[in-house]
């Protein structure tokens, strides 16, 4: 069974130590550390805990997650964030994903939510789906207009391959799944993905999907 190494980032103590009971209960989760404030996550996490999941609260003291999700991902990209939040703004769920956050789970959300978002993200899928992407795509259609301008014909410089891999990701395909539909390996989907990312100019999988649906330039559709 793989192991999941967990960073816990969270101004409410009870609420890390809610969150560290529930999920040390679950064989593949390790709890690596804990932190207060955005500040205090981006120095522990950078400084050689290396987890595979950060659970990060969005609204902290000190530095929000959202800045703080920022900074970890821009000096290890390899790092997944959940959001946690008790708002349900798409402003805010937004800021959050564009920052890099691979999900995000609701602090009112089941436990069995939690674990799940977690092996989730884990198994390198995107869940920027059904719920989130309906909400998101209103909220993306009216933000930003100068941005959604010049990025409106990104889709022109994909090539066929990129654009196949674009509508597995957003249909939430792993890499190992959208090599086996596309019937290459797993090495070739990670150049197309680097390759995508760098035209599109995103971070992430779940950034790419989100300026993919916000620009409207690619549908949901089976992988041809």
């Amino acid at each position: 069974m793989r192991t999941t190494r967990v960073f816990l980032a969270d101004d409410h103590m009870l609420v890390r130590q809610g969150m560290r009971s529930l999920l040390e209960m679950e064989e593949d989760i390790v709890i690596v550390g804990e932190a207060s404030n955005g500040h205090d996550a981006v120095e522990k996490v950078t400084s050689g805990l290396r987890p595979h999941v950060v659970l990060m609260d969005v609204h902290m003291p000190m530095m929000t997650g959202i800045e703080a999700t920022r900074r970890i991902k821009l000096s290890m990209p390899d790092v997944l964030v959940i959001g946690l939040t008790a708002s349900e703004e798409d402003v805010t769920l937004a800021d959050m994903m564009r920052a890099g956050a691979s999900g995000y789970v609701l602090k009112s959300a089941a436990a069995s939510d939690l674990v799940k978002t977690i092996r989730s993200v884990r198994s390198n899928r995107t869940t920027t789906e059904q719920e989130l992407r309906q909400r998101l795509t209103g909220y993306n259609a009216n933000y930003n207009d100068q941005v959604i301008d010049t990025k409106k014909n990104i889709h022109q410089r994909l090539t066929r391959r990129e654009m196949d891999v674009m509508q597995a990701l957003l249909r939430g395909y792993s890499n190992k799944e959208i090599a086996r539909e596309l019937v290459i390996s797993e090495r070739t989907v990670q150049t197309h993905l680097s390759n995508i990312f760098s035209k599109m100019d995103v971070n992430s999988r779940t950034e790419a999907v989100l300026v993919a649906m916000r620009d409207g330039w690619i549908a949901a559709q089976p992988v041809a």
